[in-house]
């Protein structure tokens, strides 16, 4: 093993059907997703994460998160703070504790790696 893994956004075998965003956390109809988990050993997790058109209020979010969008929009808002839109091209890191809301506003697609 190379220990070097090179990341596609189709995901080393497609993306399967996911359900990532918790239920009661929707602020609106739930989403289509699909995803590909990289590599994960419990405490951090790296992949690849798709969803449809949603929204959903994040009250303490469980990881230190960096993601790198590859097509797509979300836009962030912090509690108490503007509202910051991410397209293909951008990256954010989201700091465990995060309280606001997120939106997918097109279909999104993104890398990400989370820490807890």
């Amino acid at each position: 093993m190379t220990k070097l893994i090179a990341l596609t956004p189709e995901g080393p075998n497609g993306l399967e059907a996911c359900k990532v965003v918790p239920a009661e956390s929707l602020l609106s109809p739930p989403p289509m997703e699909q995803g590909a988990v990289i590599l994960s050993d419990g405490a951090q997790t790296c992949g690849i994460w798709e969803a449809t058109p949603y929204a959903e209020r994040m009250e303490d979010y469980p990881f230190n998160e960096m993601a790198h969008i590859l097509s797509g929009r979300v836009v962030i808002t912090p509690d108490g703070a503007e509202a910051q839109e991410f397209a293909a091209g951008d990256t954010y890191v989201m700091q465990k504790g995060f309280n606001g809301r997120f939106e997918v506003t097109e279909t999104c697609r993104k890398y990400y790696f989370t820490v807890e």
